[in-house]
């Protein structure tokens, strides 16, 4: 069992490794079996116990740190994240967006957000009027993750042409 030259040697490699892995992974679990590691680290650098006692105090120790800690984890991580400067719900950087014209990739009807594209990246749009393929659209507001957009200038459809042209009889 003594892998690394010591049973202390194992326990924080052991807590290492799952710290790691916590933070390349989602979710927030193996945090809290490194903690479990280095209680047991913490144990044997003042008393020696049997492995069967080291395995059981890691056991423990985590799912104990797993019940109790991980909704305060999980809530601090959440304000956190939410308090980053770069969200798109920031008026700074939502101002960089608006004005922008975007490609309509399909018809979006009102009320039904669609797919437009700025500078290559797809992005879901609504609009109060309807808008084919094709059409160019200029963004008023940034809903969240959503474009507001208004048509820039749409050319008269088919059916309209057809309405303005003088009849013949």
């Amino acid at each position: 069992m003594e892998l690394f030259g010591s049973y202390l040697t194992f326990w924080f490699v052991l807590g290492f490794i799952l710290l790691i892995i916590e933070f390349l992974t989602p979710g927030v679990v193996a945090l809290f079996f490194g903690l479990g590691a280095w209680v047991v680290l913490l144990i044997l650098a003042f008393a020696p116990i049997p492995v069967w006692a080291q395995w059981l105090v890691f056991s423990v120790s985590s799912i104990v740190f797993l019940v109790l800690l991980r909704k305060h984890v999980i809530r601090w991580f959440a304000t956190f994240k939410s308090s980053k400067k770069d969200s798109l719900s920031e008026p700074m950087v939502a101002r960089r967006y608006l004005g922008q014209e975007v490609d309509v990739l399909e018809d979006i009807l009102p009320g039904r957000p669609g797919p437009v594209e700025l500078n290559g990246t797809r992005w879901m749009a609504k609009t109060d009027v309807g808008l084919s393929k094709g059409d160019r659209a200029r963004i008023v507001a940034l809903e969240e993750l959503t474009f507001r957009i208004e048509p820039i200038s749409s050319p008269p459809t088919s059916l309209e042409k057809t309405e303005q042209s003088p009849q013949n009889p």
